[in-house]
């Protein structure tokens, strides 16, 4: 029998692949053609399908702005009992972020989103999506800010207070808007490098390196403060208030305390031996004792009855860190020791145990630790280069570009519920609206 030819029935069923809407596509494989079928006419009956296939093909080729608007046109089109997928709401909602900037379509694409529907990695990237939506930025023209390095932030009511670097002071009120830059005249603050704010209920105090001065709330006027005046002015680091009295730090002169008026007779220095030193970095207030922090004598206590200093070595276990950057008390259980590149301690006095927290423990993004701040949400440390860290509840979280911190360098943190305000380097101010754990 002669052998059967089979082109008919190849032909036959090209033939009936074409009429019932597929397409076939020739593809190279080991050098071989084969058949591809793709159902054309099934997507092309269907709007939804075929503008999804189009979003997708546009993603997989880095096409941000055709990918956006064929997912968007997949979701217009998609019939009633279409169910959008979470990853289609999830990925829309990535685009209008990162892409167009368009914070408010973002959220809205993302209240959209049941994450049991994701996967592991869709999950985490909703968490960083929804994290990120939670900052808002204040950049330094809206702060009317010539200078994007902020070194000090203090909240009074509806007023936010910001230090820079280099250019000045500003006042924001949270409730309008609006800013207010004192930069002219003598009625205003003319020094420019700030680097701690201390407010009191009638005054708001601001030290820089060319001395210390007060802005009086109700008369809205500058006065500079002689005793911290001169031609070689006393740099101010660190101010607190403690007992009704203002403690002021510096670099180079010590610590001070105000004892009666604003002249120059009305400040003492503190001072016994060798302690505190010279350099004073930071103070806190932990129940009767001021703590103060320096460059070279480690932590110094300062008891707030007799004025008596003391080491803070035997009470902490042997901290034997010298260049302190930052104190925070942490009543009743302990206190928080952030240094000049090593790091972060813990002082559990109930324990009478000395923790220590590292970039190499995997605990902080640098350790260089410059401010920290207590929220509901968690204690929050911000360092030179690594972002910002939290701690809650016994876990450590860094943070940074991808969950929403817009710089590297944070040197100062303040809270006002529900808002975290960071003042970063080079980026003005950024916004947390926490989410409580």
């Amino acid at each position: 029998m002669a052998p059967r030819d089979s082109r008919p029935k190849a032909f036959l069923l090209c033939g009936l692949a074409l009429l019932g809407g597929i397409r076939l596509q020739a593809q190279a494989v080991e050098g071989r053609l084969t058949l591809a079928p793709v159902a054309a006419a099934a997507r092309r009956a269907d709007p939804y399908s075929a503008h999804l296939s189009r979003a997708e093909l546009a993603d997989q080729a880095r096409d941000h702005e055709l990918s956006y608007r064929e997912y968007l046109a997949a979701v217009n089109s998609a019939g009633p009992g279409t169910l959008i997928p979470a990853a289609v709401w999830l990925r829309l909602a990535q685009l209008a972020l990162y892409e167009n900037r368009d914070e408010e379509r973002a959220g809205f694409y993302s209240a959209r989103i049941q994450p049991a529907e994701l996967s592991t990695p869709q999950r985490e990237a909703l968490e960083r999506l929804r994290r990120r939506l939670s900052y808002r930025e204040l950049p330094p023209e809206m702060l009317g800010l010539g200078d994007g390095n902020v070194s000090a932030l203090r909240v009074d009511g509806d007023d936010l207070w910001i230090g820079t670097w280099n250019g000045g002071v500003s006042r924001l009120s949270l409730s309008g808007g609006q800013a207010k830059v004192f930069r002219e005249g003598r009625e205003s603050l003319v020094p420019s490098t700030v680097r701690c704010i201390e407010i009191s209920a009638s005054r708001v105090w601001v030290g820089t390196y060319q001395g210390l001065f007060s802005y009086a709330k109700a008369g809205a006027r500058w006065q500079e403060i002689e005793a911290f005046a001169g031609a070689e002015p006393r740099k101010v680091e660190a101010l607190r208030l403690a007992g009704g009295r203002l403690y002021v730090g510096t670099l180079g002169h010590g610590l001070w305390r105000q004892e009666a008026g604003e002249g120059a007779e009305g400040w003492r220095r503190i001072s016994s031996g060798p302690l505190p030193g010279d350099f004073v970095t930071c103070l806190e207030v932990d129940g009767q004792d001021l703590l103060i922090g320096t460059l070279t004598q480690g932590v110094v206590r300062l008891d707030l009855r007799s004025l008596r200093l003391r080491g803070f070595e035997e009470a902490a276990g042997g901290l034997a860190a010298r260049n302190v950057t930052v104190l925070l008390a942490d009543p009743p259980r302990g206190l928080w020791v952030g240094t000049y590149g090593d790091g972060l301690y813990y002082w559990d006095r109930q324990a009478s145990r000395l923790a220590h927290y590292s970039r190499r423990g995997g605990q902080l993004g640098d350790d260089w630790v410059l401010c920290a701040v207590r929220a509901e949400s968690g204690t929050y440390f911000g360092t030179l280069g690594g972002g910002m860290a939290r701690y809650v509840q016994g876990g450590w979280e860094v943070l940074g570009f991808r969950e929403g911190v817009l710089s590297a360098d944070i040197p100062a943190l303040t809270y006002a519920a529900p808002r975290l305000y960071l003042g970063s380097l080079g980026a003005g101010v950024s916004v947390l609206t926490e989410e409580r754990p």
